[in-house]
């Protein structure tokens, strides 16, 4: 682009890309923002996700790398991870950026480094890793925003929500306020929580971030040099804190099971299981998934206040604005899955991606495979740098309508969560999705038959020949990107 523009970049945490409207038809959720801001953007309907976890998807859109390149693989001190405090690096998107003179900000979850001093008080590390010596808390390591470039806030660590931070606490008293969570619900699945918050919109860790975001960009706007800024909500990941003012509209909607909440043939991996409820009743999860679309329309209306400020300062023309999340929620999808990991469902690995360029005043849908590593490549390429691509490639092209794709297929890979390491890809092609799931059943599912992703048709005599084709263009991916995964995929699956 000729002219630089400033960049802001929204992300969530855990979304759904069926919370908008314009992935949905139902509407169940109510984004009327994000619904405008779509108005105005190129909607993606076939983005993904490198990995569907936290910390390995973030830090694609920060490297430009896939998980297996940057070590990332799982959470940050998981076990199975090999990086746990992402490094400082000429080649990461702050460093590149402020190298190319963009003023760089920085807001919210982090969730890529906790911090030495924070790691060593985490009961969870010192009760089940024990003493474990890790590198980089020998060499005092700590990954936060503020030690990679970034002006802005640094939040160490998962974050819980964000509401246990000093910061936010600072700011709440300084405001003569404090935040309420009432109602609280738990226990249908292990790290499954809901809450009330009773205490007003401006207590609320999401105002507090847009009121961050603002102060940034004021600060910003002082310099005659263009500007990105991150915007990193914790939610709807939960606990999912919903307002008062967001959960009333949601205490008597009707909310029908999925469309894959049953009928799920009997070939499933049986590793899904370990994200299974206790109880699977469709009657246990419409609380959860209440307070979840309360918790998204409050982001909503959150980013609505951003919006109408870059509105106010004459600073939205000229601004791209990228929207997106970081992974998807599963909610009771297939008999009761919670959380993310173990299983490659649409919900969870495919993510809303919305990119309004300057100017632009209108809608246009692009069917074209892009992944996390392509948001780094697309910035970079915005920010106008020519050596932007590294595992992605810049989709740029398809903005200005120069190109209608980047690639064939799609891959999204994952290690395993918490205790448990599985190696898997999932691999996308037209309407078929193939996953190789290392120690287990394979899948394969036809999309456009089986949107849900009901009947798994690994096995399946009429479906043999296309089976070996997805395994062939999934082997052909991992020699192309080097995927060390390749040695034991081929002796388990192309012998």
């Amino acid at each position: 682009m000729s002219n630089r523009p400033n960049i802001l970049f929204i992300l969530t945490d855990q979304q759904r890309k069926d919370t908008l409207s314009i992935y949905d038809e139902q509407g169940l959720c109510q984004t009327p923002v994000l619904d405008a801001l779509a108005n105005q953007s190129t909607v993606f309907d076939e983005a993904y996700t490198t990995c569907p976890i936290c910390t390995p998807a973030r830090a694609s859109l920060q490297t430009g790398l896939f998980p297996m390149h940057h070590g990332m693989l799982t959470n940050s001190y998981n076990y199975g991870n090999m990086v746990q405090e992402l490094p400082d690096s000429p080649e990461l998107l702050s460093r590149r950026l402020q190298k190319e003179g963009y003023q760089i900000g920085y807001t919210g979850k982090w969730h890529l480094g906790t911090g030495a001093q924070n790691v060593r008080q985490d009961a969870y590390i010192q009760k089940y890793m024990g003493d474990v010596g890790f590198a980089e808390l020998a060499m005092n390591a700590a990954s936060v925003p503020t030690k990679v470039g970034y002006t802005g806030d640094d939040f160490p660590g998962h974050g819980f929500g964000g509401y246990i931070y000093p910061q936010f606490k600072e700011y709440l008293a300084s405001k003569g306020k404090e935040v309420k969570i009432e109602h609280i619900i738990s226990g249908n699945y292990t790290s499954h929580q809901a809450g009330e918050i009773t205490s007003g919109l401006d207590t609320t860790i999401e105002h507090y971030l847009v009121e961050r975001s603002k102060e940034i960009i004021d600060g910003f706007s002082k310099q005659e040099n263009p500007w990105y800024v991150q915007l990193n909500f914790w939610g709807p990941h939960e606990p999912y804190y919903a307002p008062t003012e967001f959960l009333n509209n949601y205490r008597e909607q009707s909310i029908p099971p999925w469309k894959n909440y049953q009928g799920d043939s009997p070939n499933k991996p049986k590793i899904h299981d370990v994200k299974r409820a206790n109880d699977t009743s469709w009657e246990k999860f419409i609380p959860y998934i209440r307070h979840y679309f309360a918790n998204m329309s409050h982001i909503d209306y959150q980013i609505g206040r951003l919006i109408e400020y870059l509105k106010e300062k004459e600073l939205y023309d000229n601004t791209l604005i990228i929207f997106s999340s970081d992974h998807g929620e599963s909610l009771g999808i297939h008999n009761g899955l919670c959380d993310k990991a173990i299983f490659m469902y649409e919900e969870i690995c495919s993510i809303p991606l919305l990119v309004k360029l300057p100017n632009q005043v209108s809608m246009t849908r692009k069917s074209a495979f892009v992944n996390s590593c392509d948001i780094y490549s697309t910035i970079l390429d915005v920010a106008g740098m020519t050596d932007y691509q590294r595992d992605g490639t810049s989709f740029l092209p398809i903005l200005t309508g120069e190109k209608e794709s980047l690639r064939e297929v799609n891959v999204t890979e994952c290690s395993g969560i918490g205790s448990i390491l599985f190696s898997q890809r999932m691999l996308r092609y037209k309407q078929w999705k193939y996953v190789f799931n290392a120690g287990d059943i394979d899948e394969l599912y036809h999309l456009a038959t089986d949107s849900g992703e009901l009947i798994n048709l690994i096995d399946h005599p009429d479906f043999q020949e296309r089976k070996q084709e997805l395994q062939q263009l999934l082997e052909e991916w991992m020699k192309e990107n080097n995927d060390n995964l390749l040695f034991e995929y081929q002796y388990l699956r192309r012998r």
